[in-house]
C-alpha cells in the first residue's frame, strides 16, 4: 500500500515539476519568435518593398519617358510613371504602404502615420533604389537614346516660342517657378495619397488607381517646365549617372516642401475629424 501511494505522489511531482519547466520555457521561445517575426513584418519586409518597389517604379519611368518623342514626352513620361506606381502599389502596398518616394514618406511622417526611425530607412532605400533604377536605365540604353534625353534627368526647361514676324523667342523657367512648380504639384500629389490610403473616412480599396492618376495628372502639368519630378529620388539617380546638376537643388526643395505643408494639413485640418471619430469608436 506504501509503494502504491507514493509512486503515484512521485509521478505527480515530477510531471508538476515538468509542466512548471515548460510554463518557464516555451513562454520564452515563443516571444523570441514572435519579436524575430515583427521585426521582419515591420521593418525588413516593408524596407525591402520600398527598395525593390522604387527601383522599379523609377526604371519603368525612365524608359516610358525616354523612349518617347519631344512632342508627347509629357504622355509617355506621365502615363509610365503613373501607370507603374499604380501596380507597385497595388503589389506592394500591403507591406510598406507603397511611397516609394522621399517626400510621400515625409508627408506621412508629418501626418503621423509612420514613426521616425521608419520614414528614415525607407528614405535610404528609395534613394538606393532611384540610383539603382538610374545604373540599369544607363547600362541598357543606346547611347543615342540615353544622350537624348540626358539620362532621364530633370532640369528647368528651355522654352521656344516662334514669333509672329519669324525667329524664335527663348526663355527658361526661373529657380524660383522650378521650386514653386515642384512644391505646389507634390502637395496635390500628398495630399491624396493621403486622404485615398490613410483616412479613415476617405480611404479607398482603389487607392492605388488614384495614386496613379494623379502623379499622371501632375506630370503632364509640369513635364514641359520642370521635367515634372516631385520625387527626390527620382531625380537624384539620373543626376548621378548622367552627371546633370543644373538646379539639383529644386528636386529637392520643392518636393520636401510641398510634402511637408501636406501632411501638416492633414495632421492639423483635414484628419481632425477623421481622428475624433476613430477615437470615439
Amino acid at each position: 500500500m506504501t509503494l502504491n501511494s507514493s509512486t503515484p505522489a512521485c509521478f505527480n511531482l515530477e510531471e508538476e515539476s515538468i509542466s512548471k519547466g515548460k510554463s518557464i520555457v516555451v513562454p520564452k521561445i515563443t516571444n523570441e519568435n514572435e519579436n524575430k517575426t515583427n521585426i521582419f513584418n515591420n521593418i525588413v519586409q516593408p524596407i525591402i518593398a520600398e527598395l525593390i518597389g522604387t527601383t522599379f517604379f523609377i526604371l519603368i519611368g525612365l524608359f516610358g519617358a525616354c523612349n518617347g518623342d519631344n512632342k508627347n514626352s509629357s504622355l509617355t513620361a506621365g502615363f509610365s510613371f503613373g501607370f507603374s506606381l499604380m501596380i507597385l502599389i497595388a503589389s506592394f502596398g500591403h507591406m510598406s504602404g507603397g511611397h516609394f518616394n522621399p517626400a510621400v514618406t515625409v508627408g506621412v511622417l508629418i501626418s503621423g502615420a509612420i514613426d521616425l526611425k521608419k520614414g528614415l530607412l525607407y528614405i535610404l532605400m528609395q534613394l538606393i533604389g532611384g540610383s539603382m533604377a538610374a545604373g540599369i536605365f544607363r547600362l541598357l540604353s543606346h547611347t543615342t537614346t540615353y544622350q537624348r534625353c540626358r539620362g532621364g534627368a530633370t532640369f528647368l526647361v528651355t522654352i521656344q516660342t516662334p514669333k509672329e514676324m519669324g525667329g524664335i523667342i527663348t526663355d527658361r523657367i526661373n529657380w524660383w517657378e522650378g521650386v514653386c512648380i515642384e512644391l505646389l504639384l507634390t502637395f496635390i500629389f500628398v495630399t491624396v495619397i493621403l486622404m485615398v490610403s490613410i483616412n479613415h473616412k476617405s480611404k479607398s480599396n482603389i487607392a492605388s488607381i488614384y495614386n496613379g492618376i494623379a502623379l499622371c495628372v501632375c506630370i503632364f502639368a509640369s513635364n514641359k517646365l520642370t521635367g515634372g519630378s516631385l520625387n527626390p529620388a527620382r531625380s537624384l539617380g539620373p543626376a548621378i549617372f548622367a552627371n546633370v546638376w543644373s538646379h539639383h537643388y529644386i528636386y529637392w526643395i520643392g518636393p520636401l516642401f510641398g510634402a511637408s505643408l501636406a501632411g501638416g494639413f492633414y495632421r492639423f485640418i483635414w484628419s481632425i475629424n477623421d481622428q475624433n471619430t476613430f477615437d470615439n469608436k
